[in-house]
This record gives structure tokens, C-alpha cells and sequence, in this order.
């Protein structure tokens, strides 16, 4: 540490270190017996988005949705089975009115934004 943030009056005690957040996570979703690698892995990804965009409020679900489909979308359309789980969470967060269908819809365009483009003959 340099000799000013020892002398400062910051309190870093509160602070979040992302990276040992992030095992804690991964160690506490590895209990789970009964759930997936997709399902942990989505979860995992979901944890982290939230807890490093701080998202505190009910109502910042939607924009972090959208934010979590763009930052995480190419990875998403490359995995189908995961792509299915991140579905399965917007749908539950719609099932608690956290939600709504206009969010869930704008989502899914982003998503389908990023899936490779057929072509046609």
C-alpha cells in the first residue's frame, strides 16, 4: 500500500473484492446436487453481473437484463442449453412481477441480434 491510502481516512473494510466474491459464489452454487452445469454457470454469471453493477432495487431488474443480454449474448447464442437458462431466469423474475414482457421482449431482440445469420439460397 502507498503511504497516502494508510494515512487516509478511507475505510475500505465495506468494500467488495470481486474476485473472492466470485469464489464464494462458484463454492456455494457447487453444493447444489440437483441443478445443472448450465444452470450453475447462468446463475454464477447472473451473481456477478448484479453484485458489479449494483443493482439494488427491484426496479433496476429490466435494465440489467438488458445489460446482462447485451454484455453476455455472444456467449449465450453459442450455448443453447444456456441460452435456454438464461430464458428460464427472465421468465421466473416475470413470474415475481420483476419483469414485465416489454423488457423480456427487448431481451430476446438483443439476443437474436447476436445469433449468426442464415443463410439463404
Amino acid at each position: 500500500m502507498a503511504v497516502e491510502q494508510v494515512l487516509s481516512d478511507h475505510d475500505s473494510e465495506d468494500e467488495v473484492d470481486d474476485d473472492i466474491a466470485d469464489l464464494e459464489d462458484r463454492r456455494m452454487l457447487a453444493d447444489f446436487l440437483d441443478v445443472t452445469k448450465d444452470e450453475k454457470l447462468i446463475m454464477h454469471m447472473w451473481n456477478s453481473f448484479i453484485r458489479k453493477q449494483r443493482v439494488l432495487a427491484d426496479g433496476h431488474i429490466p435494465w440489467a437484463c438488458e445489460g446482462f443480454s447485451r454484455l453476455h449474448g455472444p456467449q449465450l447464442v453459442q450455448n443453447p442449453p444456456l441460452l435456454w437458462c438464461w430464458r428460464l431466469v427472465m421468465i421466473k423474475l416475470w413470474n415475481h412481477s420483476l419483469l414485465d414482457a416489454r423488457a423480456m421482449n427487448t431481451c430476446n431482440t438483443i439476443l437474436e441480434g447476436y445469433q449468426p445469420k442464415k443463410k439463404t439460397f
